[in-house]
């Protein structure tokens, strides 16, 4: 079945809506509600000297994870869509490739952990995080073909069982058991991602009978990467920029592990809000690619998007800048004050990527991923040199705080030239409300968290209210056009399911 429907499937667009509610509905509640109930709660119990020491590996793990998969899973999904048919050919193929791709990474991941110096318990984390990474990379595999099969039910369901099943199982042992061993989640985590690749088994399996195998012998193992390597770079420096800061500033700063502790405190509230940001890119990249396919005007749907996500973004970032213990002590308990200067920093990180989800989906919607790949080298140069010069003249108490602000000018470096290149490419008067909306906004936000500083308690409730008060004053009509947003969205699927 198309993705975009013929005329003659009147059903096919409230089906389409149906399955994209479910991937989102699932994954902002299940994933959100894992990482900031749950594992901030481990993070809280062990605290931040002993997460200090495992987040860096952990890092290092998923820094390196794209040598599991060089892109695979991208365009697997491509292929699949264009011929499902491949279920019983390139795709049973790829697994050959994963498997030739597995020593590969153990062994840089392993020999990489023991050049920094990582011995004893370290380096049996490592390993131990390496093989739940590996078992990660094979679950999202499946799921490149079942998306490009269209099962986005199954999909969604396989998407968050790993992390439903550990917030059952750790919220179990949190609650009932005094105490808290590393060795538990690392041991849960195995055990809900073999759960997750079994389901996935399964469910590949009913959907491949549907198809009949190729005559074509499947091509060589090698093969497969050779359309989905720039993929591969782009997430590798991508990566690069995200991840780095902690293993360097356990490595390098004075009372690393701890410093990495109170960054991976601010840390992880930075990946529960990246979250929306990525589903908003998955959602735009076909509609960018088939607008511009159609010689469409991509512009009013770049600058809506990109407005609203300033609004979310905008608005979390202010209160964090006034609030940030208050906002660290709804996950947390402890050492909130000295994770506090790090937080706002991390969250102006967020409101300025948030950006290039849009941006950078354009940009790879129109091909551009040389550009791409540029620009994500360049961030990855200033971000290991910025903070290699930063941690040389640190202290034991604001490492993590430069290393953070490096994270903030990372991004805004090379989100700023993505949203240069993409007005160059697509010039127009329609880019200057972003400004509008970013300047009048921000004013807002600093009015209402001035007059919550001053004239309230700045309990818990009252900081909720504030970020509430802030998105809803970025809601108008006036700074983010929802209602035309909403309707041009209406459009354009409108147009994709008769196309």
């Amino acid at each position: 079945m198309p993705l975009f429907a013929q005329p003659s499937e009147p059903g096919v667009l409230k089906k389409f809506l149906s399955h994209l509610s479910w991937l989102m509905v699932l994954n902002l509640t299940i994933k959100p509600l894992y990482l900031l109930v749950i594992d901030a709660k481990i993070q809280d119990t062990l605290g931040p000297e002993a997460w200090g020491q495992f987040f860096p590996l952990l890092s290092l793990s998923v820094l390196l994870n794209i040598l599991l998969d060089l892109g695979l899973a991208n365009h697997t999904t491509r292929m699949i869509a264009q011929n499902p048919a491949e279920l019983n050919g390139r795709f049973t193929g790829g697994w050959r490739a994963k498997l030739w791709l597995l020593p590969l990474y153990l062994v840089g991941l392993l020999g990489i952990g023991f050049l920094l110096g990582y011995r004893g318990d370290a380096m049996a984390w490592l390993a131990w995080t390496g093989i739940n990474q590996a078992l990660l990379s094979a679950v999202l595999y499946i799921r490149s073909g079942l998306q490009g099969a269209g099962d986005h039910i199954a999909d969604a369901w396989i998407s968050i069982s790993d992390r439903a099943i550990l917030l059952i199982a750790m919220g179990v042992l949190l609650w009932n058991v005094d105490g808290f061993r590393l060795e538990w989640l690392l041991g849960g985590t195995t055990v809900a991602l073999c759960i997750s690749f079994a389901l996935g088994l399964v469910r590949i399996g009913h959907v491949r009978q549907r198809w009949e195998r190729p005559d074509a012998t499947p091509p060589g193992v090698f093969s497969h990467f050779k359309d989905s390597w720039p993929y591969a770079l782009l997430f590798l420096l991508m990566m690069m920029y995200h991840r780095v800061d902690a293993v360097m500033l356990e490595r390098l700063a004075p009372n690393g592990a701890v410093q990495a502790g109170w960054y991976a405190m601010a840390y992880r509230l930075f990946e529960a809000a990246n979250m929306i940001g990525y589903l908003f890119a998955t959602l735009l990249l076909p509609y960018f690619t088939r607008m511009l396919q159609a010689g469409e005007d991509v512009r009013p749907l770049a600058s809506g998007v990109s407005r609203l996500l300033l609004v979310g973004g905008g608005s979390v970032a202010w209160v964090a800048a006034f609030f940030a213990p208050v906002f660290l002590g709804f996950f947390y308990t402890n050492h909130t004050l000295e994770a506090a200067p790090i937080l706002p920093w991390l969250m102006v990180s967020f409101a300025i990527f948030a950006q290039g989800y849009v941006f950078s989906t354009l940009l790879t919607a129109r091909g551009d991923l040389r550009l791409l790949n540029q620009l994500a080298a360049l961030g990855a140069i200033a971000n290991v040199v910025g903070n290699a010069i930063w941690l040389g003249h640190a202290d034991a108490q604001n490492a993590a705080w430069g290393c953070a602000v490096i994270s903030a000018g990372t991004q805004l470096l090379v989100v700023g030239l993505q949203v240069g290149f993409a007005m160059r490419f697509h010039p127009g008067p329609n880019w200057w409300k972003i400004g509008q909306t970013a300047v009048a906004h921000s004013l807002g936000c600093w009015a209402i968290c001035m007059a919550f500083q001053r004239w309230s308690n700045a309990t818990g409730l009252e900081v909720l209210a504030c970020l509430v008060s802030c998105i809803a004053i970025g809601l108008v009509p006036v700074l983010s056009k929802t209602q035309s947003l909403r309707h041009l969205l209406s459009d354009k699927m409108n147009t994709f399911a008769d196309s």
